[in-house]
């Protein structure tokens, strides 16, 4: 069964490096990038993703108001935050409005493959250095 992934992150580079990393997963296929909050809701509504991996620093609609919107509207995706900040506040809200998982981008990649695999199974998971 494949898993359908959007890739949401203003910086070019670091969706190219995700998709890159994603593609050696086995059923793993990108859907669509988006590089902003407004894109990632209509990348959402036209691809249906299982996934998204979202950056909460996105110009537009910030990460945290995407994955509400997100969680709302589609229930059925689901979205696991990749994000730099390793404050509690960000991870509390980010649970909150729906999110499954958060990992820091200077995680392993092997943390990030777990959250996505996690995230399709509906269970949480937060990366080693926020528990």
């Amino acid at each position: 069964m494949s898993l359908k992934i959007l890739l949401v992150d203003d910086h070019t580079i670091l969706r190219t490096g995700l998709r890159a990393l994603l593609s050696l997963e086995p059923g793993v296929q990108i859907v669509a990038e988006a590089a902003n909050g407004i894109a990632a809701l209509n990348a959402v509504d036209k691809h249906r993703p299982d996934v998204v991996l979202l950056d909460l620093a996105i110009p537009g609609m910030n990460g945290l108001e995407v994955t509400y919107q997100i969680t709302q509207r589609y229930p059925k995706t689901r979205v696991v935050i990749l994000s730099m900040y390793a404050k509690e506040g960000y991870v509390v809200e980010a649970f909150r409005n729906g999110a499954l998982g958060y990992v820091l981008k200077g995680s392993e990649p092997k943390e990030l493959i777990q959250a996505i695999q996690n995230a399709r199974q509906g269970k949480r998971y937060l990366g080693a250095p926020l528990c």
